[in-house]
């Protein structure tokens, strides 16, 4: 009876543990999702067209219509102004209703009339950065070394650079802590030189940014005249002209609740007599999770080579929900059978996505005759070429994704460890994953695996997945 005592206590005493441990963890989340919660809008102080005496400034729309998509989203916005002050406007039309709820908001009125100056700004508070136009901002964003600094270190911190119209002139001077320009190879767009020509003041402003921009290493990308055009690469948001002001902030949301996403690998390696009933308990706990609104994908592999080796894939659109979810009965479940059925402790691998995709298309079902198979590459980076890892990967993406038989493809980064990244790779069947072998945007993957990494992948880095849950798709 003592005995049985002592395991009770000491299974309340972990229990209670386990659950401090997930409240303090839960805490310490949804502080940090607060302190995150805040993004810094830039205006121009500049209130004339050059020499021609008329009026200019930031111009209203490309304020009011980022603003409210973020708002929506529960953001909270700041301005600063190379000046500080009440910034000067342009396109002042309040027949736009969210012009008009823009303006006839008190807060942000006041916030508006009464901007910061650079020297005011705590770049700690802000997880994206955005860039109003208007033609004032040709005069004073191109050389604010200030404010690029400002921006250079929210981006170089996982945050956000956006900026319309005429706003990408302030991206010309942010340079990063490698000494390379923001946008230098990043694709871009912004006011061009056609639709400064069309408004006729392509010989007022000082330079024209199209022409500036190509000049500085971007590629351009652009639309025709007053068309909806907007672009993201790498963090870097830019709409070409009013028009794409909604678009903008509507991108600029998209990508902040990406970085919100916390992923979770977990591998298992249970004893051979065990398999079946662990299989079980994980097929009820990947059940329960995808019924979860705040889940974004959750599914459950055994390796090919080796069956008592299982992994469970989880993507939760905020940690409260992962939490959420692992407070109750099926996680717990999992934690009482791992205590006595795995032959090694079970290992947890906290990822970041680097190329994120919607919970839709993680949630892409393989067709009725397919036989899937997933493949899970782990690559150790030689130090100083991280970089050039997620480079080569971000060109191939698109096309890898492209490939008519594969299902998904992610690339992630270990949250620990930054020279450590995981593919994560669903094809229809053998046959897909074949010809993505000999695919030929795949060859600079492969010159980067045979010269940058520390050790050879192709033993212990690649793994072959069958997965066994979800069992239904929904």
């Amino acid at each position: 009876m003592a005995t049985q005592l002592s395991v009770i206590s000491r299974s309340i005493v972990t229990v209670f543990t386990a659950s401090l441990l997930l409240c303090t963890l839960s805490v310490k989340g949804e502080h940090v999702l607060k302190m995150k919660k805040k993004v810094l809008f830039v205006v121009t102080s500049h209130d004339q067209k050059g020499n021609t005496g008329e009026p200019t400034g930031f111009y209203l729309s490309e304020v009011s219509h980022p603003w409210n998509e973020l708002v929506k989203a529960g953001y909270e916005i700041d301005f600063v102004s190379p000046k500080g002050g009440k910034a000067p406007i342009t396109g002042f039309d309040l027949n736009d209703p969210v012009n008009r709820k823009f303006w006839e908001d008190n807060t942000y009125r006041y916030k508006i009339e009464h901007t910061l100056k650079p020297s005011d700004v705590g770049t700690n508070d802000y997880v994206a950065i955005h860039y109003a136009g208007g033609l004032g901002c040709m005069w004073d964003f191109a050389d604010n070394i200030e404010l690029a600094s400002i921006a250079a270190r929210i981006y170089e911190t996982g945050g956000v650079v956006s900026a319309v119209c005429h706003g990408p002139a302030g991206l010309l001077p942010i340079k990063l802590s490698n000494g390379n320009y923001l946008i230098d190879g990043k694709k871009i767009n912004a006011f061009t030189n056609e639709e400064e020509e069309a408004i006729k003041m392509e010989k007022v402003v000082p330079f024209l940014l199209e022409s500036t921009l190509i000049k500085r290493g971007v590629i351009f990308e652009k639309s025709g005249v007053a068309q909806v055009h907007v672009v993201t690469d790498q963090r870097v948001v830019t709409g070409q002209n009013p028009q794409s002001a909604k678009a903008v902030g509507e991108a600029v949301v998209d990508l902040l609740r990406a970085e919100e996403t916390v992923a979770v690998m977990t591998r298992y390696e249970v004893k051979k007599s065990h398999r079946k009933l662990f299989r079980k308990v994980i097929r009820r706990y990947v059940k329960r999770a995808r019924a979860n609104e705040s889940n974004i994908m959750a599914e459950a592999y055994r390796e090919q080579e080796n069956s008592s080796v299982l992994w469970v894939m989880e993507r939760w659109s905020s940690k409260s929900g992962l939490n959420l979810m692992r407070a109750g009965a099926r996680y717990k479940l999992i934690q009482f059978l791992s205590e006595k059925k795995l032959t090694q402790p079970a290992k947890e691998i906290v990822i970041q996505d680097l190329e994120p995709v919607s919970k839709n298309d993680w949630r892409r079902s393989p067709e009725k005759q397919d036989k899937p198979i997933t493949i899970m590459l782990f690559v150790d980076s030689k130090p100083g070429t991280e970089a050039a890892f997620k480079a080569v990967y971000h060109t191939a993406m698109p096309q890898f994704r492209g490939e008519p038989g594969v299902i998904n493809y992610q690339l992630s980064q270990v949250a620990d460890a930054q020279s450590q990244f995981v593919t994560y790779e669903k094809f229809r069947n053998e046959a897909a994953f074949q010809y993505h072998l000999n695919f030929p945007p795949i060859q600079p993957v492969i010159d980067y695996l045979t010269t940058s990494i520390k050790k050879q992948p192709f033993q212990t880095g690649l793994h072959r997945l069958i997965e066994f849950a979800p069992v239904k798709r929904n």
